[in-house]
């Protein structure tokens, strides 16, 4: 059986206060590794303080999917830095 193209793709870039933060950011979301890369697939990385996700999908639908549920770990993480950053100078 032949691989599905992977024709659906969209990238965002969160801008982070700062690159350290950003880092962590893609650190923490890149330990869960794709379930069916041959369907899905979602590349994380930073660039100063912006951390980019990539995905590319098999289907609209799957694209979807995929990108609502990292923008919720996207939120968990970003609320997690902001009340247990302790390096970042701001009281």
């Amino acid at each position: 059986m032949a691989t599905p193209a992977l024709n659906e793709r969209l990238t965002l870039q969160i801008p982070l206060p700062s690159p350290r933060l950003a880092k962590i950011a893609a650190d923490v979301l890149d330990v869960d590794k794709d379930l069916k890369p041959e369907v899905s697939r979602r590349l994380i990385s930073t660039q100063d303080n912006i951390l980019t996700l990539d995905f590319q999908t098999s289907t609209l639908k799957l694209l979807r999917t995929v990108v609502n549920s990292s923008l919720e770990m996207v939120q968990m993480v970003v609320s997690t830095m902001a009340s247990f950053d302790t390096e970042s100078g701001e009281p």
